[in-house]
């Protein structure tokens, strides 16, 4: 049997040959029964020869020197279920993997694809106040020092020797909700007012309040868009005409929560 010719486009009337039969004609895919069936019918294969098998459902080439199966060496389908997907494992050979469940997330592990359930996002914060009564000057911007911190996930706020700062850790800079407060003894004169300075700069102010004849606490909160040692303080001001204490830690505190770059 001759090799394969190529592609021809024969005119009306025109003779063939046997040679033609052979390398034009004989070109296609047979179909055999078996590999026994067509390595008996085909006694001479050549190569680039074709031959679709029954029994295994399988299309064989001839190389020139033996019978591959095409499926196997070009892309047999392993995927069986929806949803499933097909990746390169070692040698590129065609792998599956199957549908994860809800929820789950796709990764990698040893090198491969794989389904996970993605792990809980670690809280990242801090929760800072003051525990003793603290005198504030009348008419003067107070920085107030804090000493005790309820919580603090990385070091946003040490004792020495910057009390006064929650600080940024490094590899930690993003957007943050602040929320502050400042509770004033009572008094009937003046104002009460409170703000947070980003790097010694005004950022943030709480709701202006006027005196009053019992506690009075101002609140803020905020998101701040903030870099590695950046820092926040938070300031306090009283207007009653002498000084006037700010309370114990309840009402007294800032609080900084890390939302995300």
């Amino acid at each position: 049997m001759a090799a394969g010719l190529g592609f021809k486009d024969f005119a009306t009337g025109e003779v063939l040959t046997a040679a033609d039969v052979d390398g034009y004609l004989m070109q296609g895919v047979w179909v055999f029964a078996s590999a026994t069936a067509r390595d008996a019918a085909v006694t001479s294969p050549q190569e680039g020869n074709f031959a679709y098998l029954k029994d295994t459902n399988v299309t064989t080439y001839y190389t020139g020197s033996a019978w591959a199966n095409l499926d196997t060496t070009g892309m047999t389908n392993p995927m069986t279920t929806t949803g499933d997907t097909i990746y390169s494992s070692s040698g590129s050979t065609p792998a599956r993997l199957g549908i994860g469940s809800t929820g789950q997330v796709l990764t990698v592990a040893a090198g491969v694809p794989s389904w996970a359930t993605p792990a809980g996002a670690a809280f990242v914060g801090a929760a800072i106040y003051r525990d003793v009564a603290t005198a504030i000057s009348n008419a003067t911007w107070t920085t107030i020092t804090w000493d005790t911190e309820d919580y603090d996930t990385d070091g946003f706020w040490a004792s020495s020797p910057n009390a006064t700062r929650v600080t940024i850790p490094s590899g930690k800079g993003g957007k943050y909700l602040f929320n502050f407060s400042a509770c004033f003894a009572s008094n009937a004169s003046g104002v009460r007012l409170c703000k947070l300075q980003k790097n010694g700069t005004d950022i943030l102010f709480g709701n202006w309040i006027g005196a009053s004849s019992d506690f009075l606490t101002i609140n803020g909160s905020g998101v701040l868009n903030l870099s590695a040692s950046d820092y926040i303080e938070m300031q306090v001001y009283q207007s009653s005409g002498g000084n006037l204490n700010i309370n114990t830690k309840i009402g007294n505190f800032i609080m900084a929560t890390y939302l995300g770059a």
